[in-house]
């Protein structure tokens, strides 16, 4: 972007101009900086303010697009319970990746972890798809980001657990419901830039700017 096409309020230029005009009328001997127009301090600082929030709005591009990072929350740090009956915690993303057809594990040397997976081309739609199979919301944690009334999926029937499964006294594990399957609350989500990684977080196209990342180049 080009200092020339952004564009300011009305008024900042109205501002910039004054202090121009009466920079150019002026003696070319220059006041005390105490003495000088405060119209000029006024632009700086307008002028400085736009500079930073353009800094906030960047786009970034992303070369490897094999692992997606699907964010629960738009928050790139909080972990939260993975809600499975043995309790432990879960970290702040799900990780979201394609399988290539036909590939030949035997023939991977293992010196790239992800040599097996797809290039994404559409990674808010591969996010979208796990929130709408309930994988978004482990122990209810993003429960509040559901619209009141939204009607998703009826629990399946539980199963019980077969073999040594036990919770953290030592008992058998309760049986958990399966609520996976089509039909769960998909929020309005946005591809950022988060460790040279596609970001798809939860909110509108200001969220990146908001947690001070950048937005994926979609060209890119």
């Amino acid at each position: 972007m080009n200092l020339s096409d952004i564009e300011y309020p009305s008024d900042t230029r109205h501002a910039v101009r004054a202090a121009l005009v009466r920079e150019a009328g002026a003696s070319r001997r220059r006041a005390p900086w105490w003495r000088r127009p405060a119209a000029l301090t006024f632009a700086g600082i307008a002028l400085a303010g736009s500079t930073a929030a353009m800094a906030y709005v960047a786009f970034a591009p992303v070369e490897d697009k094999r692992d997606i990072r699907c964010y629960y929350r738009a928050d790139l740090t909080s972990t939260y319970p993975a809600g499975n009956g043995f309790g432990g915690t879960v970290g702040p993303y799900l990780s979201a990746s394609v399988a290539k057809d036909g590939f030949d594990v035997s023939g991977d040397n293992g010196t790239d972890p992800l040599a097996g997976n797809q290039q994404i081309e559409d990674p808010v739609a591969l996010c979208a798809f796990n929130w709408d199979q309930g994988l978004m919301n482990p122990g209810g944690a993003t429960d509040d980001l559901i619209p009141p009334g939204f009607q998703g999926p009826a629990p399946r029937p539980s199963q019980d657990y077969t073999g040594k499964a036990t919770d953290a006294q030592g008992n058998p594990a309760p049986a958990m419901p399966n609520n996976f399957g089509p039909g769960h609350y998909v929020p309005e989500l946005t591809a950022c830039v988060v460790d040279d990684a596609v970001a798809v977080i939860p909110g509108p196209h200001s969220v990146c700017a908001q947690l001070g990342i950048p937005t994926l180049d979609s060209g890119a």
